[in-house]
């Protein structure tokens, strides 16, 4: 006889596994047994989705009416708990009329925000979301109407931010919008009504500027129309970690964020946020970034940036101001475009006296010697590294469709893995021949004048910083780029401790790996600990 667990937990523990279901589901608990009866009542959580709601059909004003019925008669059931995170996902996979008749049910979502029982809410999160459309012009959530006296954390996506009211949130900590559209006004005055806000996360937020007529003078016809243009946001003094992502719909966003600590962006390296002309200038105490360079080909954008000032040149005036920074995580197109060239050195580049942490991942198609410069560039700069991470990605066409997105079925999946690796493992056994042949030294003598930049020079963090490094990249044969650099890094770095390398899915992990330990040895520096797939991490 199977044996009921779920009724042996305490009712602390059946609150919170009631506070996962949406308010289609949880009322109807209490008939599961008499203790079930008022346990839903307790749940401190109130979750609103319209995917429970498909019985309904299609019709948005007929899900909505439905939705906010069950949400008011859970949050008015008589002992109901405060509600501490309420959670609102309107969703249709078909048409945006669907969001837009949901959402404008009455009585709804006003109605559920005045409810006594939400109060004192602490979370708030809505998402209105179309599979082929924009919601965000559909439904206006002023904040105004926003519990705002215990709120710390507010999520919105998929709409538009209203009118500020006089509403006060004093212990706001967490304010995230995604795909939000808003007047500038309106966004300022939400975080000047925010004086405790910690982290701050704006991604694909558009602003609207200007009100044109649509033509009938019906003011159903009227809409806005976005104009391109700089916008500054002031952020409080208490705001310590920004996210910005892809807000491409204007000539820039410049965020002034005088005590930011960490930064996450997304975007195009001419926009970049944080630059001495914001009332603060920069942030001087920032510590963690991470940044993703767009290009107009990766990332969807109706305004191209131009500009003349050459790319190397603006990453290194954007980012060389920043001396306290631990960790920067950059990724971008092409390694070469913030390559310094020696003669330019002194004007471009700037010391970061604390970064312990570096990861740098791109591609660098055919210009392996501009690599090097930029891989230099960054060592160079950082004198203390500890730990860095070099992530190559695949030659050729980056914007071809990746092969893992090809359905082959099996057997011929089978046989194209197994053509591949024997294609591959045949050229590198021609290659290690020839090499021989050559050099008489188990083929490890290498054309290696694309790695000039690094061998002519010395790296502080080399000689006694650099303990652990991470390369990635997909080995195409012995003597190409990658395996070089892999070899001057493991010769060159004295106080060298653990070295891990991923060369693809090749089969072939083994070889890299075998030319490590040879490496290591033939420098005469202290053993390492080599981490792969074959020798799971021993010290050699």
């Amino acid at each position: 006889m199977a044996v009921d667990r779920l009724s042996t937990l305490p009712d602390r523990a059946l609150h919170r596994v009631l506070s996962f279901l949406d308010v289609y589901d949880t009322p109807r608990t209490s008939v599961l047994s008499r203790r079930w009866r008022t346990l839903w009542r307790w749940a401190d959580a109130v979750n609103l989705d319209t995917r429970s709601y498909w019985s309904h059909g299609y019709d948005g004003e007929s899900v909505g009416r439905a939705l906010f019925r069950d949400a008011l008669a859970a949050l008015g059931a008589d002992g109901r708990c405060p509600v501490r995170r309420l959670d609102v996902h309107v969703e249709s996979y078909f048409q945006d009329d669907f969001v837009d008749g949901a959402m404008r049910t009455s009585p709804g979502m006003d109605a559920v925000l005045a409810a006594p029982a939400v109060r004192g809410l602490e979370e708030l999160r809505v998402c209105l979301r179309v599979e082929f459309g924009d919601p965000c012009r559909l439904y206006a959530l002023p904040t105004s109407r926003v519990p705002c006296q215990s709120l710390r954390v507010l999520e919105l996506a998929g709409l538009t931010l209203g009118p500020p009211g006089a509403a006060v949130f004093d212990r706001l900590e967490t304010l995230k919008m995604v795909s939000i559209h808003s007047a500038v006004e309106n966004l300022q005055a939400m975080l000047d009504a925010a004086p405790n806000l910690a982290r701050l996360w704006l991604e694909y937020v558009s602003f609207k500027s200007e009100e044109h007529g649509g033509g009938g003078g019906n003011d159903d016809d009227s809409y806005t129309v976005t104009l391109p243009r700089r916008v500054l946001l002031r952020s409080p003094n208490a705001t310590v970690a920004v996210t910005l992502m892809h807000c491409h719909h204007t000539d820039g966003l410049d965020l002034d964020a005088p005590n930011a600590r960490s930064l996450l962006y997304k975007g195009f390296l001419e926009k970049f946020p944080f630059s001495s002309t914001t009332p603060s200038g920069p942030p001087t105490h920032l510590q963690h970034v991470q940044l993703s360079f767009c290009t107009t080909r990766w990332c969807y954008s109706d305004r191209e940036p131009s500009t003349e000032t050459p790319r190397h040149a603006l990453f290194w005036d954007s980012f060389g101001i920043f001396s306290r920074l631990v960790v920067l995580k950059v990724k971008l197109l092409d390694i070469n475009d913030i390559a310094v060239h020696s003669e330019q050195e002194q004007a471009f580049l700037k010391v970061f006296p604390n970064l312990k942490f570096l990861q740098l991942k791109g591609s660098y198609e055919l210009d392996s010697y501009g690599t090097a410069v930029a891989i230099g560039n960054l060592l160079h700069c950082c004198p203390v590294l500890q730990e860095l991470h070099l992530m190559f990605e695949i030659h050729g066409d980056l914007y071809a469709t990746p092969t893992g997105w090809v359905r082959h079925p099996e057997e011929r999946q089978a046989q194209l893995d197994l053509e591949k690796s024997m294609g591959l493992l045949q050229r590198l056994k021609s290659e290690r021949v020839t090499c021989s042949t050559s050099s008489g030294v188990d083929g490890d003598t290498f054309d290696d004048g694309d790695l000039y930049p690094l061998k002519v020079r010395s790296f502080p963090c080399l000689e006694s910083h650099l303990r652990k490094i991470r390369l990635e990249f997909k080995l195409e044969s012995f003597n190409c780029f990658e395996v070089k650099l892999t070899k001057f890094l493991v010769e060159n770095a004295v106080a060298l401790e653990e070295i891990e390398v991923h060369d693809g899915d090749q089969r072939v992990y083994d070889h890299v790996h075998h030319k490590l330990a040879i490496w290591r040895a033939n420098s005469a520096k202290s053993r390492i600990k080599i981490v792969g797939k074959h020798n799971n991490g021993s010290r050699l």
